[in-house]
């Protein structure tokens, strides 16, 4: 296991930027840990229903060259309290180690993207779009056993 730390004036140690993990190992909560990403692409759009292990490092990941029109500003992961605030123009990746079993779902918040001609790209409450109130989406990670 490769983990630099370095002492600060306080007593308390912390992880020195830069640091690199072996091959063998991803970096999780600061610390490298045996193992790979189970990588899980949440468009939005396309599946709200995913599978993994119990024991799985899942890597979760937010691609804005993905979505549709619906836009995400937040998601939650219920079961493993889980919250990220998403950018509309960064991609953003969740770690988390798959340690409970059973179905947990996710929800995010957003707005939708609409194209205006001659007035270019505008972000709008989704119920002034395309009807839909909840200006959300939902979904559920199925960590199996």
């Amino acid at each position: 296991m490769a983990i630099v730390i370095s002492p600060l004036a306080s007593g308390c140690l912390q992880m020195v930027e830069g640091f690199h993990c072996d091959d063998e190992y991803v970096e999780l909560n600061g610390r490298c840990t045996p193992g790979s990403w189970n990588i899980v692409g949440i468009d939005f759009q396309s599946n709200d229903e995913f599978e993994v292990v119990e024991g799985d490092l899942v890597r979760l990941v937010f691609d804005p060259a993905t979505y549709g029109h619906y836009i995400p500003n937040s998601f939650y992961l219920e079961g493993y309290e889980i919250t990220q605030e998403i950018f509309p123009n960064e991609v953003i990746t969740l770690d988390f180690l798959a340690d409970k079993s059973g179905n947990f779902s996710f929800s995010s918040s957003g707005l939708c993207r609409i194209d205006i001609p001659g007035a270019g790209e505008i972000m709008v409450d989704c119920s002034i779009f395309c009807g839909e109130t909840e200006n959300g989406r939902t979904g559920v990670i199925s960590v199996m056993d």
